[in-house]
């Protein structure tokens, strides 16, 4: 498998977890796709225009991964505002109790 094919299903299991919603998962593909990224990067001389094929692809990956994740925050939160919301019982006005004692 070329390094670019290994990326892109790399990449392609980041968006695969992050549409889950298994960022754990998500976390280690990002940690493994950046990881190939760097050594494709580090096996190119300085000024190789593979250099920008390759910052182009990472602003892609990054991109879309990043959208992915607000609009499952916004969805989240949107299910979160939906439900509905029970008192909490001590949200109850504090009614001070009077207790008399006589003795004698």
């Amino acid at each position: 498998m070329t390094r670019a094919v290994e990326r892109e299903a790399l990449a392609g299991r980041l968006r695969a977890r992050v549409a889950e919603r298994r960022y754990n998962e998500a976390q280690c593909a990002l940690n493994q796709y950046v990881e190939k990224l760097q050594e494709a990067a580090a096996g190119l001389p300085p000024g190789d225009p593979d250099l920008r094929r390759l910052a182009a692809e990472w602003q892609r990956v990054h991109g879309e991964t990043r959208r992915q994740l607000l609009i499952g925050r916004a969805h989240a939160a949107t299910r979160l505002a939906r439900l509905p919301r029970a008192a909490a019982p001590y949200a109850q006005p504090f009614l001070r109790r009077r207790t008399w004692e006589v003795s004698g």
